[in-house]
């Protein structure tokens, strides 16, 4: 049985607020070999990282993400997450920040699509990870096959793969083929180990998010996925806490 690559969904999440410096520097000192992180366009064209739709939920602000511009944005602090008050002063995050730790810990980056305003602002979204030299680190990873389509209209070899809440599908193979996609990448609440079973016999990689109890998760490893996401540490890989680091 192949050990899978752990990701570490928003970082390591159950332990730090999401989607923040602190969270993905866990996941590093955590010895995860990927991270995952949502991410949004700014007004202004700057790519930040955050989750939800609105700021309501992680800040003290309110509003949608994709209105605010970029000096804004960073006047929010972040108020909600596991253990907040071991964090006080977070903002929510630039792109280029996240790849700045995951280039100092060698992790592999899953950066998730979520809204933008024009196709030039996907145009640098892919520019800026060439830029800070992390293309070869990255995937990117949407629900929008069409958002895919386009990234692989500006890069034909950067790494992508397909977010689905649903049953695998034979349309899904077919988009393996089209995209030229990396991999596939499920709910394990809607994906079923046989069905990870079989399309690993095809070939393709199947990642499945988002797991947080190893025994829940040793089917899908057995089954031969290559990638599985949680938000805490699934594996015993002689990893000890450090009151310096987990609060």
């Amino acid at each position: 049985m192949k050990a899978p690559k752990y990701i570490a969904h928003r970082g390591l999440s159950m332990h730090a607020p999401e989607n923040t410096v602190p969270s993905f520097e866990l996941a590093g000192r955590s010895g995860f070999w990927g991270i995952e992180c949502d991410t949004y366009c700014t007004t202004d064209g700057r790519w930040i990282v955050h989750h939800d739709r609105t700021v309501d939920r992680m800040t003290d602000g309110s509003g949608m993400v994709k209105d605010f511009t970029f000096k804004e944005i960073r006047k929010l602090n972040i108020v909600g997450g596991h253990c907040i008050e071991a964090y006080p002063g977070l903002q929510i995050p630039t792109l280029e920040e996240v790849l700045a730790v995951s280039e100092s810990y060698g992790m592999h980056v899953f950066i998730e699509i979520e809204q933008f305003h024009r196709d030039t602002d996907l145009e640098r979204l892919v520019q800026l990870v060439g830029q800070c030299g992390m293309l070869a680190q990255c995937s990117f990873i949407c629900f929008n096959a069409d958002d895919l389509n386009k990234v692989r209209m500006i890069d034909g070899d950067v790494q992508l793969g397909y977010l689905s809440a649903k049953a695998p599908a034979a349309a899904d193979m077919e988009l393996v083929r089209r995209l030229k996609l990396s991999f596939l990448n499920y709910s394990y609440k809607t994906a079923t180990p046989e069905e990870v079973r079989k399309l690993s016999e095809t070939g393709i990689d199947i990642s499945l998010w988002t797991i947080n109890d190893r025994q829940e998760a040793l089917p899908y490893i057995e089954a031969g996925a290559t990638y599985v996401t949680t938000d805490t540490i699934l594996t015993d890989n002689g990893f000890q806490p450090d009151k310096q680091y987990f609060p």
